[in-house]
């Protein structure tokens, strides 16, 4: 295992992540009050610092415990930060459920209208950014696309599941118990799964190979101690983040919603991205697509069933969890009723993942597939800002996201219209000639970087 950056650099890099949740753990245990804006940036940089020093521990894990048991542990680690955020929003909303008061009411708390914004931002961030990027990259380093062919043969048909899941919740409007139940019994098949593929010796980048350089015993050391240090900064740091967006959102008089679907991502999805764009920068894409599959599916499955079990333990009571309204418990009326806000977050979300698995399933992936994900994502952006700011028309605008949602599925459909092999191949993965080609000597990432 080695690293083109020199140890000193490397070092410096450990010691400023780990020195980032210093200040949001003192202000913390100290019951210290500052401006939300300055907690926002104080607890998100520890938490960025956090998922950084859990990402490399995770890696270098792998050289001493069992591949299935790697597995497992690996995968609850990826989902830390996202899970933290998560767990704090449904908490949250779980006290406030006795705040309604008044039997029938149709609305939700606000605190219960916020619980979408982390996982739909996340996860359009991935797409968005992630997919994007390790596309491009990898075409300005190679300037040529990649082969598919025998890649991705676990994630994409995963992926694909975890999408469907999202599309029930959004059409529902509501996660009930039993979703609840499917998305993570979806995650530990997902789990299952992959402890039954061949074990790969992770490619370890940057600090992570490192700290695998060191002999067994201080290597176990420092994984332990980075496990513990990290868990805990992101543990103390994840609510007072939270608190500190809501609180900013009200100052400046900017949507609650859009700070935590979009700043609260750019802190716990950072270590995904940047590893998966230094795995493209490296020639190896599918490793840098697995990472940022891999996390999707973590989210779409875990962390939307755990939003259902976070929310009934704070409530006391097992309870579906309402995306936008407390609507009627026949099925087919929930059908019916009107979109809000979070089902339409949701929509778009499922819109999004459905469109880049049928881009990239295909022989090869180029430049274009990168381009286009990445401009639907800023045009996206584009449009809520400019229609706001022009028009007048709120942030939290149902029709923009409906209508977001419409193209991208139209889209979509246009590719399986020219192509209806697409479909296929996200099952299967698109046919390799030989058994041991590309698939067999690529390698790649664990499955929770």
């Amino acid at each position: 295992m080695t690293t083109t950056a020199s140890n000193g650099k490397l070092w410096a890099s450990v010691v400023l992540l780990v020195g980032a949740g210093i200040p949001g753990v003192t202000i913390r245990l100290a019951g210290i009050t500052i401006d939300p804006a300055l907690e926002v940036l104080i607890f998100g940089v520890g938490i960025v610092g956090g998922a950084f020093l859990l990402s490399w521990a995770a890696e270098v894990a792998q050289m001493d415990i069992s591949a299935s048991l790697a597995i497992a542990v690996l995968a609850f680690i990826a989902v830390l930060p996202e899970y933290m955020i998560e767990a704090t929003l449904a908490w949250n909303a779980g006290e406030s459920y006795s705040q309604l008061g008044v039997a029938g009411s149709s609305g939700v708390t606000k605190e219960m209208s916020l619980v979408a914004a982390n996982v739909t931002g996340s996860n359009r961030l991935l797409v968005g950014l992630g997919w994007s990027a390790v596309i491009i990259l990898f075409w300005l380093r190679r300037r040529k696309g990649f082969d598919m062919r025998g890649l991705l043969t676990l994630e994409m048909p995963m992926l694909l599941v975890a999408t469907l899941l999202t599309l029930i919740v959004a059409f529902t409007k509501s996660i009930p118990i039993w979703l609840a139940v499917v998305c993570i019994g979806a995650y530990i098949f997902y789990l299952w799964r992959s402890s039954t593929q061949e074990a790969k010796e992770p490619e370890l980048i940057g600090a992570g190979a490192m700290i695998a350089g060191f002999r067994p015993l201080y290597r176990r050391m420092w994984v332990l101690a980075l496990f513990i240090y990290s868990a805990a900064v992101i543990v103390i740091a994840a609510e007072p983040f939270v608190v500190g967006l809501q609180a900013t959102g009200e100052q400046l008089g900017v949507s609650e919603f859009l700070l935590i679907q979009w700043i609260a991502p750019l802190a716990s999805e950072s270590p995904e991205i940047i590893v998966a764009v230094l795995f493209a920068l490296r020639a190896n894409p599918d490793g840098g697509l697995t990472t940022i599959i891999s996390s999707q599916v973590n989210q779409l499955t875990l962390l939307v069933g755990s939003i259902v079990v976070v929310f009934s333990i704070s409530a006391g009571v097992p309870l579906t969890f309402p995306l936008d309204y407390f609507e009627p418990s026949n099925f087919f009326v929930r059908l019916a009723s009107p979109f809000g806000l979070q089902a339409s977050e949701f929509l778009l979300t499922a819109a999004m993942a459905a469109f880049a698995m049928l881009l990239a399933s295909t022989r090869i992936v180029k430049l274009w597939h990168g381009l286009t994900l990445f401009a639907i994502f800023v045009a996206y952006l584009v449009a809520l800002w400019a229609l706001n700011f022009f028009g007048g028309i709120d942030t939290e605008n149902v029709p923009l996201r409906m209508w977001s949602s419409v193209i991208v599925f139209t889209l979509a459909a246009l590719l399986v219209a020219l192509n209806w092999r697409r479909v296929v191949y996200i099952f299967k993965g698109v046919p390799h000639p030989a058994t041991t080609g590309i698939a067999a000597n690529a390698k790649m990432p664990s499955l929770g970087n």
